[in-house]
Formats: structure tokens, sequence, C-alpha cells
């Protein structure tokens, strides 16, 4: 049973979060599945809802480009108003009129320019948003090298180009809502709404990918586009999204898997190898993320699981420090799950990996094979969420309810719910500036969390979770029912 044996630090829960978050969301979606195979008379169980840039602070309109004019300070919103300054917003992001005999080389300044109007009307400077997004979104979703950042962005001003752009607006797209709604605008001008940065941003994607070769940068940016769906209660849009750029990947042909061993040479690309396999890893961890919290997970994936052999991704802070001789000496197996080794990116990635067992079980056609495995992925799920919370000091103490019962008495969804409060807790007085050091997932356990405890415990939601449900609907500015 759930037995905590000290409250959770702060930091413990936050390096391992992700990795949990999705465990916890696998073990929901098992115990549908159990549940259903059990009896066929069974009521439905609850439903799965489940370092600082050293340029000078400048923003987007200050590169070297065609001078754009900042939106006017706009009065209090009125419906008329409102649509012209979001028709404003999504003519910036229309189709660049080409004309013909135009080179088909002024198609990526074009498209340069675009992405640097919208950039303007956040009001966020570059190195603001360099250094909100490492220090928060980049923790769970580690898929860009710092330093191969940061040499772009100090040369951004001089050769900007639409890829690199592209991505420091999705940056902006996902830290700019953690701003409160009475933050100024450029010069003092009131903010452009959320949705319509979103659909501008998206529109520009979209042309991008059908006007230009798919470049790492450019699959990055789609990937944290895709998060932010999901991180908005949108996972069906997002699992979309994050599949559009999956295809984007083979076409641009991203290294999926170490092609550098110990015994042989060091290439001089090495670190560019290692963030398209992160960057690789991340739309694995993402794409089987979004799929839990859809109503049918009986779809097809479009990114591929390596061996169970291969090396787990680097940790950013490996990578970071460039030195191939010491990550490669460092590198564990996918399926080694009790290794103490393994860091926050690699858990994830093992989280992903142990779903495609379950996945590989739900299409299964004969009933008792399909238990089966079921079960025996429910007890690799449980020892393995029990050596994450040992990891970190053994907080959480081992996870083991036996299978027939937690079938039958709700056990297995009642030591989520508890595990989950105490995440929550652990976080109760955590800024909302700080939320993003936590994954959106964890806006999902937490309402199925809450869903179980007014189903099949009390009708009054427990304080704890609602605050810290609070706290991520605050964040994200989704509504309550997701």
């Amino acid at each position: 049973m759930y037995a905590p044996t000290a409250r959770l630090a702060r930091n413990d829960v936050t390096s391992l979060c992700h990795a949990v978050a999705t465990v916890l969301s696998i073990m929901l979606l098992l115990l549908h599945h159990l549940k259903a195979g059990m009896r066929a008379d069974t009521p439905a169980p609850v439903a799965m809802v489940y370092p600082v840039c050293i340029r000078p602070r400048i923003k987007a309109r200050d590169i070297d480009q065609p001078q754009i004019p900042s939106l006017p300070p706009q009065p209090a919103p009125r419906p008329q108003v409102a649509f012209r300054k979001a028709l404003a917003l999504c003519e910036l992001a229309t189709l660049p009129h080409i004309p013909n005999g135009m080179p088909s080389s002024m198609v990526e300044p074009t498209l340069c320019v675009q992405a640097q109007r919208l950039l303007e009307t956040t009001g966020l400077y570059l190195d603001e948003i360099s250094v909100r997004y490492f220090q928060g979104i980049h923790t769970f979703v580690p898929i860009i090298s710092r330093r191969r950042f940061h040499a772009h962005l100090l040369s951004f001003g001089a050769n900007p180009q639409a890829d690199f752009t592209l991505l420091l607006l999705c940056m902006a797209l996902l830290i700019y809502c953690a701003d409160p709604p009475d933050h100024s605008g450029p010069q003092g001008g009131h903010r452009v709404e959320y949705l319509t940065l979103y659909v501008a941003t998206k529109s520009l994607m979209a042309q991008a990918q059908a006007l230009r070769t798919p470049t790492t940068q450019l699959i990055q940016a789609g990937v944290l586009l895709a998060v932010y769906e999901y991180a908005r209660g949108r996972p069906e849009q997002a699992f979309v999204t994050i599949g559009s750029y999956t295809r984007m990947s083979y076409a641009a042909r991203l290294r999926s898997t170490p092609s550098v061993t110990i015994t042989g040479p060091l290439r001089t690309d090495w670190t560019t190898e290692e963030e398209e396999i992160s960057t690789w890893w991340g739309i694995r961890i993402c794409e089987r993320t979004f799929l839990c919290e859809l109503a049918i997970v009986n779809q097809p994936l479009g990114s591929m699981m390596p061996a169970r052999d291969d090396r787990l991704p680097l940790e950013p802070a490996i990578l970071d420090q460039r030195n191939p001789a010491t990550a490669l000496t460092s590198g564990v197996a996918i399926q080694a799950l009790n290794s103490s080794q393994v860091g926050s990116f690699g858990r994830a990635a093992q989280a992903a990996w142990l779903l495609d067992g379950v996945l590989q079980a739900l299409s299964m056609a004969d009933p008792d094979q399909k238990h089966a495995h079921l079960t025996e992925c429910n007890r690799t799920l449980q020892s393995f969420l029990a050596v994450i919370m040992q990891q970190h000091g053994g907080n959480y103490g081992m996870l083991c309810v036996p299978i027939a019962l937690t079938i039958r008495s709700h056990q297995i969804l009642d030591t989520i719910t508890k595990m989950v409060i105490d995440i929550a807790t652990a976080h109760e007085h955590l800024p909302i500036s700080q939320i993003d050091h936590l994954p959106p997932s964890c806006l999902y356990i937490i309402r199925a969390a809450l869903k179980n405890i007014n189903d099949y415990q009390s009708a009054t939601p427990d304080p704890r979770l609602q605050a810290s449900l609070n706290q991520f609907q605050a964040r994200w500015c989704t509504s309550s029912a997701g």
C-alpha cells in the first residue's frame, strides 16, 4: 500500500515529475482495460482525463529588417475592436504573395519577416524568451541544445533564418500566457489575445511546412506547438500536430539512434546528431502522452521505438558539456529500468517505451492473452514507479497492490490518487511563474484524481488537488472542463 515515509521535497518531485505523470496516466489506462476485461457488466471506471543569453536586451522589432509599425494601443475590449484586432493579427500570417518570377530565395526572408512581426506583438525580449523557456518548459521537453540555441541567437540579428525565428515564436507562445492579463504589450499597448497569437502562429507554421524544406529547428518548433495545444487542454489537436511533425522528421532524415560508439571515431557533428536524437525522443514521448488522453487509444503512432538495448537520450546537462567521451560512457540501455544512473529525460523515455507494451496488449484479439499481458504490464509499471520514487530518497515506497484485489476494489486508483495528492502538496505554494517546471500532463492526472474522489469517495473535492488544478488552469488559461 501507499505509505509515504517523508514529505516530498519539491526538487525531488519536479526532476522526475514528467516520468511519474506518464506512468500514472498509463496505469489509469491499464486499469480501465483490466476492469473492462474482468466483467462485461462492471461499471466503467474513472475516465482518463488524464544561462542567460549574453546578447543585449533586444526585441524582435530591433532586428535588421524592414520597419514594421507597432500595433497601436487599443481601447477597452469591445466586440468590434476585438474582431478587427484578431483580423489584423491573422493577416500577418496569411500566405505571402509571391509574384511570378520571384526567385525561391525570397521565400525564406518573407517567412522570416512575418515571424518577426508576430514576435513583436508579444512584447517579449529575445533573451527573455530564452531564459524563461530554458528555466521552465525545457525541463520536461529537453529537445533543444542550449549551447547551439544560444549560438544561433547571437548571430540572429546579422543572419536571421526562418526556421530559427519560428522556433523562437513557438517558445514565446508557450511562455506568453504565463504573463498576467494586465501585462502591457509592445510600447504600452494591450497584449494580443492568446487565441489570436496561436492561430497566427499555427498558420505561419503551416506556410513554412509548405514552402521550405524541413529542418531540425522547424520540427522542434512543431513539437513545442503541439505541447502548447496539449497544455491548453486540446489533446486531440496536439496529437494531430505531433503526427504531422513526426512525418517531417522522417522527411528531414533526423537521426533517431546513435551512430557513434565508444570504439568508433568521434565526429565533428556529434552535438548535432545528439540533438536530433533528443528531438526524436521528444516526439516519441509527446505522441504517446497525448494518446493517453484521447477517447480512442487504438490509433497508429507515427514514431517508432528503438530496440530495447539501444541507448537512452542524453540528459540536457550532459549534452551541453559537449564531451562525447563522457556522454558515451554514461549511456544506459532503454531496458535498464532498475538503473540508478537515469535522469528525468531518460525516465520519461522509459515510461514511453513501457507504454508501447501496453498498446501492444490492447491490440491483441484473444481476451485471455490480452488480460495476461496487461496484468504483466501492470506489475512492470508498479515496479518501475517504485524505482523512480526510491531514486529520490524512497519517499513513495513500494507501490505493490495485488492485481486481483485492485481490479475489484479500486485500490490502484486510490493509490494513484494519494500519490497525486502528495505531488500537489509538495507544490502547494509554488508561484505561477514556476508552474513551467511541471509537465502539463499533471493537469490531466489531477483531474482524474478529483474525479475518482467524487465518484467513489466523497462529493467534496480535496482542497490540495483543487488548489493545484487552479494553479495549472491559471497558468495555461484552461477551463475546469478542460
